[in-house]
């Protein structure tokens, strides 16, 4: 049984996450937020609690790891989490990928190894501390996935005890800089739960600026062979099987890991993107700390999705599409019936350009997905044929003359840094008030621009002036792009 102060305080920080806090008496001004800060519970155990100590450590680890190229975006890393001198290799191998990456949230989802309950914890902070500084609590997503789903909610108790999640904070720090935080501890949860929760946090932050961290170790006290085998059977079971498999393995014991539950919502995540997870690293602390005859195993894996993985032949199906769905609109006749392709019925974000003589002729599509590719693609090719205020409507005489280009999008991200945009790879979306702009990454290969060029033009397409770009908001998209061959 808790003490009642306990008790009440938990009510109170509860609340007052929950609904606007009011102005405090005393030092605090009217209108002043007020600062819940989750401080760490590990630093000098798990992790050296001076701050430049645990700095040199980090980038120790994440320095000495290999850093991968992959066909695809990253979304998430399955990370380990024991003391670093067990763990800590792996784990910078892990985070070596992202490193510099331009992520501005990251949420981490952890187990409860000492307080069982039902469901998702958050904790009613809004900053997380670390000897290495601050991070800030993306409190109104916490809000709205407790104020919208019953497996969520707040409570301190199980960030009084849990090391976890707090163990990945310090990585991340190193690895990415500045970010906000939705840091989730997770316990008891049936597969429908859990599903819940993947489909949940798939929605509430569809975009490419946030990363998905699970942390889990794998197997437990077992003597060096053993663990090898159990953790190479793990480890397949999370790469390379459905999150239905995954489930059923970890169900029938067959698992020793202790973070099955995050695993199995980032693999439903990654699933959900028609993603893939790759094993970076295996170790365990006979290989980094020495004594074989009970060892713990890690796993250092990311979570890829590709930016488009349409074969030749949908891409021809959708170019096809789009000159019958063209022909008829112009025409005045039925538009075509969708082809009956289970692969083109997933969410896309698409752009549709028609061209004449060489000559932009309209071009019309949206940033972000708002239905399944192929009645994308029909209605943005019934837009830039018609809806293009920059040009007439096509005429029927002209369709012999127009070739169609489709631009299937990568969810866009923030670009923190405008030096690191990629000419020719990177999309550029400009914010600055209710001024937008956006330049497919084909624009200025065919424009011949340099970078700065590049930075300016997506300034003047926005109606911004040309230096504009170094304070306005600008994120980051690739595109799969793919025409007709006249």
């Amino acid at each position: 049984m808790h003490h009642p102060r306990y008790i009440l305080l938990h009510i109170f920080l509860t609340t007052a996450l929950l609904f606007p806090l009011s102005a405090c008496s005393g030092s605090k001004e009217k209108g002043e937020k007020v600062e819940l800060t989750q401080k760490p519970v590990v630093a000098g155990m798990f992790y050296p609690a001076r701050r430049s100590v645990l700095k040199k450590d980090v980038l120790r680890f994440i320095s000495k790891a290999p850093k991968k190229s992959f066909d695809g975006e990253i979304i998430g890393l399955v990370s380990p989490h024991a003391g670093y001198r067990y763990s800590g290799q792996v784990a910078g191998a892990a985070y070596k990928q992202v490193e510099g990456q331009d992520f501005t949230r990251v949420v981490v989802i952890a187990p409860s190894h000492r307080l069982p309950f039902s469901g998702a914890a958050f904790p009613p902070a809004n900053v997380y501390r670390t000897p290495l500084g601050n991070i800030p609590i993306d409190v109104d997503s916490v809000r709205k996935l407790v104020s919208r789903y019953k497996w969520a909610f707040v409570d301190q108790r199980p960030y009084d005890v849990e090391h976890s999640l707090e163990v990945q904070l310090p990585f991340l720090q190193v690895a990415l800089g500045p970010f906000s935080l939705v840091p989730m501890i997770v316990s008891r949860a049936d597969k429908k739960t859990l599903d819940a929760i993947a489909g949940a946090l798939n929605s509430a932050f569809p975009h490419g600026d946030t990363l998905f961290v699970a942390t889990t170790d794998l197997s437990h006290y077992q003597p060096y062979k053993r663990a090898m085998n159990l953790d190479r059977d793990t480890i397949t079971m999370i790469c390379d099987r459905k999150p239905e498999e995954f489930y059923k393995f970890v169900r029938a014991k067959n698992a020793r890991l202790c973070g099955s539950l995050p695993v199995y919502i980032l693999k439903r995540i990654t699933e959900m993107r028609k993603g893939r997870l790759e094993l970076i690293e295996y170790a365990n602390s006979g290989d980094t700390a020495g004594d074989r005859s009970r060892v713990v195993g890690y796993a250092a894996i990311v979570a890829v999705v590709p930016p488009c993985d349409l074969s030749d032949s949908q891409k021809e199906t959708l170019l096809k599409l789009s000159r019958a769905t063209l022909a008829a609109h112009v025409g005045k006749r039925a538009i075509p019936h969708l082809p009956d392709d289970p692969g083109l019925k997933r969410d896309g974000a698409v752009f549709v350009t028609l061209r004449k003589g060489g000559a932009l002729r309209g071009c019309i599509g949206h940033i972000l997905a708002r239905g399944p590719l192929d009645s994308s693609v029909r209605d943005m090719t019934i837009a830039a044929s018609s809806g293009d205020p920059r040009f007439p409507p096509v005429r029927p005489e002209e369709l012999g003359d127009i070739n169609i280009e489709i631009s299937v999008l990568s969810p866009p991200r923030e670009l923190v840094d405008p030096e690191a945009v990629r000419v020719g790879t990177d999309g550029l979306i400009i914010q600055e008030g209710s001024k937008q702009g956006v330049l497919l990454p084909q624009v200025p290969t065919e424009q011949g621009w340099t970078k700065e060029q590049y930075l300016e033009g997506i300034c003047r397409k926005a109606d911004l002036p040309p230096d504009a770009w170094h304070t306005a908001k600008l994120l980051r998209f690739q595109a799969t792009v793919f025409s007709e061959q006249h």
